[in-house]
């Protein structure tokens, strides 16, 4: 699914997203990054996308480099945060909160396709940004971000999860 179009996220699909999408790993980190370290060890994904700063920090101090990490420079929106990959090259792109812009499509792809590290910078939220993502993703790919206050999600992606997110996008609104 690609669409040239912003996607904006409308008040009735914002309890939707609370769900996880993925295995709940509930707890703190270090145990939450050690746990999802086995789990990504035990699976060899074709590809690993750390979605938001933290959980793609918490990824890096146990020894995980993802391929791709989705970051914003802040954590709840608020408190600065200053992460990198190491050795990795970086994007930056707009996206406004409660929104899926239209480059980030073109722009995740063209990171899926690289064989370095990718840093995709947000001006502005990378929440939402877990769905193009998925979409992209080659199947067996993982996708882990964090769920505030209850600890990290792992999305292994395959057809039933891309259906999920093609159903959340399509009832998105396009501006």
């Amino acid at each position: 699914m690609e669409t040239v179009r912003d996607l904006v996220l409308p008040a009735r699909l914002r309890d939707r997203l609370k769900e996880p999408f993925g295995i709940l790993l509930r707890g703190k980190h270090p145990q939450t990054s050690l746990k999802a370290k086995e789990i990504i060890l035990e699976k060899m994904p074709p590809k690993l996308v750390a979605v938001g700063d933290i959980v793609t920090r918490n990824l890096i101090e146990v020894g995980l480099v993802p391929d791709i990490c989705i970051i914003d420079g802040k954590t709840l929106r608020t408190v600065n945060e200053n992460v990198s990959l190491p050795n990795s090259v970086q994007m930056k792109i707009k996206n406004p909160a409660a929104m899926i812009s239209a480059g980030v499509w073109n722009i995740l792809k063209k990171a899926y396709d690289s064989n370095v590290p990718i840093e995709i910078f947000v001006e502005g939220e990378e929440d939402l940004l877990t769905m193009p993502a998925i979409l992209l993703a080659p199947d067996k790919s993982l996708v882990i971000y964090g769920q505030p206050k209850e600890g990290l999600v792992i999305v292994e992606v395959d057809n039933n999860k891309k259906e999920e997110v093609k159903d959340i996008i399509s009832h998105m609104e396009a501006i």
